[in-house]
């Protein structure tokens, strides 16, 4: 089952372009951990990211990415007192990838729709280590009290690393909104993708997503 998402309004700053998005088949696999403070509940969990190599329906700017839900069973049901976009095993959404700017809707579904409040993987590459940029993003219809909220996010590029034959950036970011902050860190690598992606929520929830190898 795939999703229509809402509406999403998005404002870059700091030179951000929208050009062209690579067109390169990916395939990458993602360890989840989803821990849920008000509750004490814990999920383990794998989620797959697909990039097909064509152009999103909903945006002639944007890659087509699929993200496969492995959800266990009996998730659902612990997770039945958690507001949730939906419950999906597969969505499509959007993926830019071009010379300056690599960033990616997160997954949103299931028990992880906090991710709508916290700071997109966004990477800039025509920066440099100690660079700031943000962004802003107004949730659209459908995330139930979270429609019509503003999020500003702010991301700083702590450490880029240069290797033989790689480059990996290691960004730190946060977004406030309605005074609550979200804090979010991920490591990107130019060969690899989003290898890293750990959030800390407002309200005291937490997330990692960790890359598999082969």
């Amino acid at each position: 089952m795939k999703s229509i998402f809402p509406f999403l309004i998005l404002i870059f700053f700091f030179g951000s372009t929208f050009g062209q998005t690579n067109s390169v088949k990916k395939k990458l696999k993602y360890n989840i951990y989803y821990y849920q403070k008000k509750q004490k509940l814990t999920t383990n969990e794998t989620i797959c990211l697909l990039i097909t190599g064509k152009t999103w329906k909903r945006s002639e700017a944007q890659s087509e990415a699929i993200w496969n839900y492995d959800t266990k069973p009996g998730t659902r049901e612990d997770f039945r007192n958690q507001y949730s976009l939906g419950w999906l095993h597969s969505d499509t959404t959007g993926f830019i990838d071009n010379e300056t700017k690599v960033w990616i809707h997160p997954p949103r579904h299931n028990q992880y729709t906090l991710t709508e409040t916290a700071p997109f993987p966004d990477v800039r590459k025509n920066l440099n280590a100690g660079d700031s940029y943000s962004s802003i993003l107004f949730v659209g219809q459908g995330f139930g009290e979270l429609t019509g909220k503003k999020i500003k996010s702010t991301y700083t590029i702590s450490k880029i690393r240069q290797k033989k034959d790689d480059i990996i950036w290691t960004i730190q970011s946060n977004s406030v909104f309605d005074n609550k902050t979200n804090y979010c860190k991920f490591i990107y690598s130019n060969k690899k993708g989003f290898v890293s992606i750990a959030y800390k929520f407002y309200n005291g929830d937490k997330m990692n997503m960790i890359l598999k190898e082969k």
